[in-house]
């Protein structure tokens, strides 16, 4: 026998009220009949419904539905789902003996408030609330184990539309075959003892919220896209005269309000229009066979015709790939469309040579994984330049971290947040003691531009001090502060610069005094223009100037200079800080001086934008006489987040540590292959970034494009561009150094 072949039960009223007070010890002063598929059901004095099983029903499926039942509400105490009464002999399930003889399980359960939803006019918000309905009744079974689930044969499964087909003389053997592929893909997709009917009839409203998940009948294992097809088609189909939203408005509700739970992968979505069509053919399938059938029962069977065949319709006028690309679209899976000319379309709306890619034949990097960035084709390059991914490139804690705060809320700082109050506290515990305010930027360009904004200010100054060949951001004042970007000619008159600490056999070239001379001198510089300093800036790496290891009588003189010309010192850590040279995070740490500004930026976020300016009290409440400080995106939850995260990666994998022990091996290997190549000149390094002189700026540029083809990717600095930059990420090991020096060997001899 089947539960779908076979005649559903029926009790007369002096049966049902035997039933109840014999095994329940309830009197019953009020019936109410309820339409099923297969059983029967029947409300009793308006608190419970009596189940009464069809005949065909296996006593093992009975068991698991009421298993899952305590165990969804065990889960998930806020899930509204009913409880099953127990006899008075202590049981769950009684047998009684129905109209015609035939034994069936009954149970007791109780009734939760509200109205089923179908039948009535379903809005976008009604469909993200069963979504969500769907998502939890799922995650709450997710480690709920019956044997009964896998060994059901219930012609419900969407997986068996094939063997149903089968059956079915007027099916249709395109559709079918269409279907199959997705089909088959569930078997490789996540999966689990699912509801598998959380429909507008089995999902109850009260006050615009759900009240109620009833009807556990149809449970089996199956793909979590599967129960979710079976929700999606119920809503796209829903019965209501009236429609409120069109199909792919109601498609987009329920899929938000089912990934604010759980989210959906690309390969769930890519089968899930198609299973929705399965569910829809099924229907029809189940539909005709029952009605010949159960002529009884034709009004409930055949509810669903019309608007089966309503959506079935629109729905199988898209082929499968257009039909996954509209619900990819709707649930955030959907991916940019890479075309042959991708090169000219970036071109085209992007400044073209104002923007320029990297390398002579540009990458098309599509995944990273630690040290390692990918292509297109799956080349696998081992990045030597990147310091953005400071943890390394895709890091599971850090994108872990940042997508749980984006499921919950992502907006200003102007609200109170534990991450970025916890971040601000976690970079001050790193710096000396005065620095103890932190302002919160989108990048390192920004810090900068607030630092200035803030010396300004409090100095009165209006002129700055750069390393000769500096870099410092992209805006145009920082493009003023980036000597090393100048075009030929240009020279801002509010700028003044002095030498980098390149070594040299004089002992007194880099000691205090002859720094803050040299500092005095670009000063006086600016006093011949009618300004005066406000800001003296230096990265603490020196790194555009070619990487220089300056010594700490060197920083001694860039605070002394500056404050004797009237200006702060501003310590630009956003391409040698956040650990490359050491467990003291920060370049300038190491020289024992304490400047008034600290910027970061780039690694900070492990590419979530984010910078920072760290700075003392006093500073801060100058402009705050007169200002207020506030930046739209500086230390959104999302970014301090990711802040927090790469703090943590830092400190739990002993990175900085690393980094020196690595940085230390990478110098010794860059010595050896020097001294053999007439092509390379002075190694130079600070913690784990190098530069070595290359003989030539053509040699250079062929050195990293050579490097490219051979599967590492390096860059260039320098003020002539003649110094190969090497910045990779801390996660390095000696083995990448290895490769490293191997691959530069091979270019270097070819």
């Amino acid at each position: 026998m089947s539960v779908l072949s076979e005649e559903a039960p029926y009790l007369r009223d002096e049966a049902i009220t035997a039933a109840l007070r014999e095994a329940w010890g309830i009197e019953v002063t009020s019936i109410r009949r309820l339409e099923s598929e297969r059983d029967f059901n029947v409300m009793v004095n308006g608190a419970f419904v009596l189940k009464v099983s069809n005949p065909a029903e296996d006593p093992a499926v009975v068991d698991m539905e009421v298993a899952a039942m305590a165990h969804a509400a065990l889960a998930d105490a806020l899930l509204p789902v009913p409880r099953t009464m127990p006899t008075t002999a202590g049981n769950v399930v009684h047998v009684v003996s129905e109209e015609h003889g035939r034994e069936c399980l009954a149970r007791l359960i109780t009734v939760l408030p509200g109205e089923a939803l179908e039948g009535s006019p379903i809005t976008v918000e009604a469909a993200e609330r069963v979504g969500a309905a769907a998502a939890q009744m799922s995650i709450a079974l997710a480690g709920f184990f019956h044997a009964a689930a896998g060994e059901r044969d219930l012609d419900w499964d969407i997986r068996r539309l094939e063997l149903v087909a089968g059956r079915h003389p007027h099916s249709d053997p395109a559709m079918v075959a269409r279907l199959r592929p997705a089909i088959a893909a569930c078997h490789t997709l996540p999966g689990g003892v699912q509801h598998g009917d959380v429909t507008l009839t089995n999902v109850l409203t009260e006050g615009g919220q759900v009240s109620g998940l009833i009807d556990f009948g149809d449970m089996h294992h199956t793909a979590n896209v599967c129960d979710l097809a079976v929700t999606l088609t119920s809503v796209l189909r829903n019965t209501a005269r009236v429609q409120v939203a069109d199909t792919w408005a109601l498609a987009g509700g329920v899929l938000r309000g089912y990934q604010r739970h759980r989210l959906l992968t690309h390969a769930e979505v890519e089968v899930l229009g198609e299973l929705v069509l399965a569910r829809l053919v099924l229907s029809d399938l189940i539909a005709g066979a029952r009605s010949q059938s159960h002529a009884d029962n034709l009004a409930y069977i055949s509810q669903y015709d019309d608007a089966n065949t309503r959506v079935l319709t629109q729905l199988s006028a898209l082929s499968p790939g257009q039909l996954a690309s509209r619900l990819h679209q709707l649930a955030g899976t959907r991916s940019a469309a890479v075309t042959p000319d991708l090169r000219a379309r970036r071109d085209a709306v992007m400044g073209g040579k104002l923007s320029p890619l990297f390398y002579d034949e540009p990458l098309h990097i599509v995944s990273g994984e630690g040290p390692w960035l990918i292509d297109k084709e799956g080349k696998r390059y081992l990045d030597a330049y990147n310091n953005v991914a400071v943890v390394g490139h895709a890091d599971p804690t850090v994108a872990n971290r940042v997508a749980r705060q984006l499921r919950h809320i992502n907006t200003h700082s102007r609200y109170l947040h534990p991450e970025i109050v916890e971040l601000a506290e976690r970079l001050v515990a790193t710096m000396p003691p005065g620095l103890d305010t932190v302002l919160f930027t989108t990048s390192g360009t920004e810090a900068n531009e607030v630092a200035w904004r803030l010396a300004t200010d409090f100095t009165g100054g209006d002129g700055a001090m750069i390393v000769e060949h500096s870099y410092h951001g992209s805006t145009k004042w920082m493009a003023d502060l980036s000597s090393n970007e100048w075009p030929p000619g240009h020279r801002p008159a509010a700028i003044g610069r002095f030498p980098a600490p390149r070594a040299t056999e004089d002992p007194t070239a880099l000691s205090a005094e002859t720094t803050s001379a040299h500092v005095a001198q670009a000063a006086a510089d600016l006093a011949s223009r009618g300004l005066r300093p406000a800001m003296l800036l230096a990265d603490s790496g020196f790194t555009t100037e070619g990487v220089h290891d300056a010594p700490a009588s060197y920083f001694e003189g860039l605070l002394a200079g500056a404050h004797a010309a009237g200006a702060l010192y501003l310590a630009d850590e956003v391409q040698i800080g956040y650990g490359r040279t050491g467990p003291q995070l920060w370049r300038f740490m190491q020289s024992g001086v304490t400047p008034d500004f600290v910027t970061l930026g780039k690694p900070m976020g492990a590419g979530y934008p984010i910078g920072a300016v760290i700075t003392r009290r006093e500073i801060a409440d100058r402009l705050a006489q007169s200002y207020e400080y506030f930046s739209t995106f500086a230390a959104t939850p999302a970014a301090a987040a990711a802040g927090n995260a790469v703090l943590d990666v830092l400190t739990d994998r002993r990175l900085p540590e690393q980094a020196v022990e690595v940085g230390a091996y990478l110098a010794q290997r860059l010595h050896e292959l020097a001294a053999d190549s007439a092509m390379l000149g002075e190694v130079r390094h600070v913690g784990l970034v190098a530069g070595v002189d290359v003989v030539t700026r053509e040699e250079t540029k062929r050195l990293v494009n050579g490097l490219a083809k051979a599967g590492v990717l390096a860059g260039s600095t320098g003020p002539t561009g003649q110094v190969l930059k090497v910045r990779p990420p801390l996660v390095w090991e000696r083995q990448h150094v290895d490769q490293f020096i191997a691959a530069l060997a091979h270019v270097l001899n070819n």
